[in-house]
This record gives structure tokens, sequence and C-alpha cells, in this order.
């Protein structure tokens, strides 16, 4: 398994996606727009660049297997070289007009995040991470920051329809006590990134998928930030909660979200 290539291949294939979806968000009243759940949106600009990358990576690596959040696995997530796709992560955002979206590849070899890619063609940056070698936007170094006093600190906050409101709002009044600030940017991988380039001190989610996780955990791990264990009790097959943040708070942000796992 050649993990430079795949690298180099990761980042061909989400910039030329990310193209083809920035594309669709400037004509986006012209798509096809289905809900999947409540406040869970899907349109024909997910499909179709699911499916570029999808063709993209089977033309390039047939051997590998691929688990995307449109059209799922197959059944191959076990896979030891395994491509997880998310083509438009934050599609609330992208279909009503807000920047903060983007498409999201991570790349697994042997249960293992080796690489992640998130390019965010409106805010034209393009976030990199390769297990061990850094986190980079636009091909400069990125860095968590030291904040250290939780009065001192913002951090990001997602929610969704899959899980109970009650815990998040018991931990945030924690946390607002202690003077915290908060924000909702709308998309995981966006707050993960945010982490990683030091524009917040820390996210939580109490869950989500592989394809919304894998690539910007590994970024803020590579930014030199903390991460609970998304892998453990099968995460990479059911989801699993996400929190980061840099080293200084996430003791006191684990405490308050009741999160216990770490990488």
């Amino acid at each position: 398994m050649d993990l430079d290539v795949r690298f180099g291949a990761a980042i061909a294939i989400a910039e030329e996606a990310a193209q083809l979806a920035l594309r669709h968000f400037e004509n986006r009243g012209a798509l096809t727009v289905e809900h999947k759940g409540l406040q869970d949106l899907v349109s024909a600009a997910d499909r179709e660049v699911e499916q570029l990358v999808r063709t993209r990576i089977a033309e390039r690596f047939p051997e590998d297997a691929l688990l995307g959040e449109e059209a799922g696995s197959g059944g191959a997530v076990s896979s030891r070289a395994l491509w997880v796709i998310d083509p438009i992560d934050g599609t609330t955002n992208f279909l009503r007009g807000l920047p903060h979206w983007g498409v999201v590849l991570a790349f697994v070899a042997d249960e293992v995040v080796e690489h992640g890619v998130i390019v965010a063609p409106v805010l034209r940056e393009r976030y990199v991470a390769r297990k061990g070698r850094g986190a980079f936007c636009n091909d400069r170094p990125l860095k968590v920051t030291g904040t250290a006093k939780l009065s001192e600190a913002v951090i990001g906050f997602g929610s969704n329809k899959k899980t109970p409101h009650q815990p998040y709002l018991a931990a945030l009044d924690q946390l607002l006590a202690e003077g915290i600030e908060y924000r909702r940017l709308g998309c995981a991988s966006m707050n993960l990134a945010a982490v990683a380039s030091g524009k917040l001190d820390g996210f939580y989610e109490a869950k989500l998928s592989p394809w919304d996780a894998l690539a910007g955990m590994l970024l803020v791990h590579e930014a030199g930030g903390r991460c609970n264990d998304y892998l453990a009790d099968d995460g990479l097959l059911r989801g699993n909660s996400v929190l980061v943040g840099n080293r200084p708070l996430y003791d006191s942000l684990a405490a308050a979200f009741k999160v216990f796992s770490e990488a």
C-alpha cells in the first residue's frame, strides 16, 4: 500500500470535487433537495459529488473500499484500505448560501487514520493532514491555541436531532458559568479545522458519523491538540462522540461533556 500516492490522490480528488460542488453552489436554486430526516437534507449536488469521488478512487485504487455519506459502504468498512467520504459536509449551509461547507476525505489503513483532506472552496481553504507529518492550511502549518482559562476560551459546538439536547444544555450551562464563549458553524469538519488552525479552542458534538469526524480530528491531532478515541466501541461503523481541544483546556471540556476516552 503506497500511502504517499494515496495522499496525493486524496488532495487532487478533493480539489476536483470541491470545484464541482462550487458550481452547484453557485446555481443551488436549481437543485432538487430531499429530506433524509428532521433538519437533515440531501441534494443532487451531494450525490453527484460523491459519485465523482468514488469514480476517481475506483479508477486509481480499485482494491480499496469506500464508505460515503450518501452511498454507504457495501459492507466493506473493515477493509484494510478504506476511504471515508463526505461529498458536502454542511449541506444545510450549502443550500442556504452560507460559506462553511466542504468536501471531506479521510483514508484509513488497518484501522489507523492516515490522512485527511478538507477543501472549503468558498473560503478558499484547503486543509490537509498526514499522520505524524503535521497539518496544514493552504500549505501553512497549523497549531492549536494555548488558551488556558475557560473564561478566555471560545469553543465550537454542534448538535443534531439524533441525540437528546438536555445533556448539551447542562454542559453549556456549566461552561457558560465559567465564562466560556461558543460558536455554531453548522459544519463539523469546519469546526474541527477551526480548532486545528487556532480559531477555536475546542469542539464537541455528541454523535458524528465517521465521514464528518475522521479528517478533522486528524487535523487537530497533528496540530498539537487532544482528541477523544473516536474509533472506540466500533466508532468507524456506528459513529461516536467527538471532543477535541487544546492541551490546557481538554480535561475541563471532557469533564463538562462527560467524554472520558482519549486517543
